[in-house]
């Protein structure tokens, strides 16, 4: 692959990680949908620390989730548009998953409920991802691969 290009146009892996972001949001608008549609037949599947959770969530923070998935899936997006609003967007699902889980392991104490192996690890990936693809956004602004 080609890490090297001139201003404006962006190497090959430029495509491969904006496609793998797409990919990965939809991902996250599956996990959505599906959280959604899940009816009490679903939460009756559920362990009983995960339902004590799902029964403590706000309807709010249901919203800040959708907020992160789609503002992400936007950017995403926008990267591969190679527009600068990808910056944006990125940044909205980054505080959006921050306020999730900040409001998901501070107010709903969900390490103390599932423990720590269950709580942390899932949500360590999204945050991590979250400022991976709010970084790559910014640095291709700055390499003139999308508009400044």
């Amino acid at each position: 692959m080609n890490t090297t290009s001139a201003v404006g146009k962006p190497p090959t892996w430029y495509w491969v990680v904006s496609w793998l972001a797409v990919l990965w949001m939809l991902f996250g608008v599956m996990a959505w949908v599906m959280d959604l549609m899940t009816d009490e037949s679903g939460v009756a599947e559920f362990s009983e620390a995960q339902r004590q959770l799902y029964a403590a969530r706000p309807q709010w923070l249901f919203v800040v989730y959708g907020v992160a998935i789609f503002s992400g899936l936007a950017g995403a997006i926008g990267l591969l548009l190679r527009k600068p609003w990808a910056s944006m967007l990125f940044a909205v699902s980054l505080a959006a998953i921050i306020v999730q889980f900040g409001y998901t392991f501070l107010g709903m104490h969900a390490v103390q409920v599932l423990g720590a192996a269950e709580a942390i690890p899932f949500p360590l990936v999204i945050l991590i991802i979250g400022v991976t693809l709010l970084w790559f956004a910014n640095r291709s602004r700055k390499l003139g691969w999308i508009a400044p």
